[in-house]
């Protein structure tokens, strides 16, 4: 079988970490290739992709115009050369460029809210959660598939020794954007901890960059807490799969989200979770009877639910609460191979 995935750029985020892991498992029983259209691109993430993966980079400036002749041009070039059996795209505005290969091409929906623009002219849309599904059927009327995103569950180190220490660790994991993973409600959240709790000794650790990165750093300094936050900056996969562990409760409080990757990642290291009361980090955490959500936006809600984390640890009773999972095969529904093997029963069903 041949395969083509195309994206328009290859940023760290929920789809492209998802997706590097897909080319990684299909590539070991097909003929693989990824499209990446605009020069917008993270070399260390490119370089986790399996060598055995054709990459095809187009270097395009980003443009709102979509039909540029030239990657037009471009691409039908790469298709034609490949003749794939399926072209799977991961953003819904590429259509445009794979519109000769209509009946080949089908497109995952990674989050809510995202534009509908050609959604009903896809082969098959598919969607990353019951949220997303739901979306996309109340606001473009398009039927989708589930297909849950999927992690490399057992290549995360997970933690094993719940005994309480001097330093309480909070991470956040994901891009510095406050409009949607709103880290600046973890800032607000532990200033309280801080205020009403002084005698906790914790620090909050975010993992990623983003265009919000200044803009949190000066709200840690207006509430006299830049001592207490950390920016780690970006951290490879194999960084994050080794070391996700050392912390002691990751917490997501996203003000819009379609699934969370990240939580899955959190709670595959042996984390206790604390995630916003959304549809699509609810659904994760409903389906495995683990994890604490919190009100969206309400960082009051945070503080008490980190606080309640806290004293399990420090009263050793985290081992007795719902938090984590007690086995990862607990998280099947959740590993890439799962993913992969979903994708693949469809890919097979296309005849042209």
């Amino acid at each position: 079988m041949k395969i083509i995935h195309a994206i328009f750029s290859f940023n760290v985020g929920g789809a492209e970490t998802m997706l590097v892991d897909i080319l990684n498992q299909q590539c070991k029983e097909a003929s693989v290739s990824l499209i990446i259209v605009n020069g917008k691109l993270n070399i260390d993430l490119l370089n986790t992709i399996d060598k055995r993966v054709n990459i095809y980079l187009l270097k395009r400036k980003e443009s709102n115009k979509i039909q540029l002749p030239s990657t037009f041009l471009k691409i039908n070039q790469i298709v034609n050369k490949i003749n794939p059996d399926v072209i799977h795209c991961h953003d819904n505005k590429l259509f445009p460029l794979f519109i000769i290969q209509q009946k080949k091409t089908i497109l995952t929906v990674h989050n809510t809210n995202l534009s509908c623009s050609y959604l009903k002219y896809y082969r098959q849309i598919f969607a990353v959660s019951e949220a997303v599904k739901a979306d996309v059927k109340k606001r473009a009327n398009v039927d989708a598939q589930l297909v849950y995103n999927g992690i490399a569950i057992d290549e995360y180190e997970q933690r094993t020794d719940y005994n309480p220490q001097s330093l309480f660790k909070i991470v956040q994991t994901g891009r510095l954007n406050l409009k949607q993973k709103g880290q600046h409600i973890a800032i607000q959240a532990i200033a309280y901890l801080e205020e009403k709790y002084p005698d906790v000794n914790f620090t909050l650790s975010f993992i990623g960059d983003g265009e919000d990165k200044n803009k949190l750093k000066a709200l840690a300094a207006e509430k006299k807490i830049e001592n207490k936050v950390v920016f780690l900056g970006q951290k490879s996969r194999l960084w994050i799969k080794k070391h996700l562990q050392d912390f002691d409760v990751l917490i997501q409080p996203s003000l819009y989200e379609g699934f969370g990757l990240t939580i899955i990642e959190g709670l595959a290291a042996g984390l206790p979770v604390i995630v916003s009361n959304l549809e699509g980090p609810k659904e994760i955490l409903d389906s495995l009877n683990v994890g604490l959500t919190v009100e969206a936006g309400n960082p009051n809600d945070l503080t008490k639910k980190i606080y309640q984390v806290y004293n399990d640890y420090i009263s050793c009773n985290l081992l007795n609460t719902n938090y984590l999972i007690k086995n990862k095969k607990q998280l099947a529904a959740f590993d890439i191979k799962t993913t992969v093997s979903r994708y693949v029963e469809f890919y097979q069903t296309i005849k042209i």
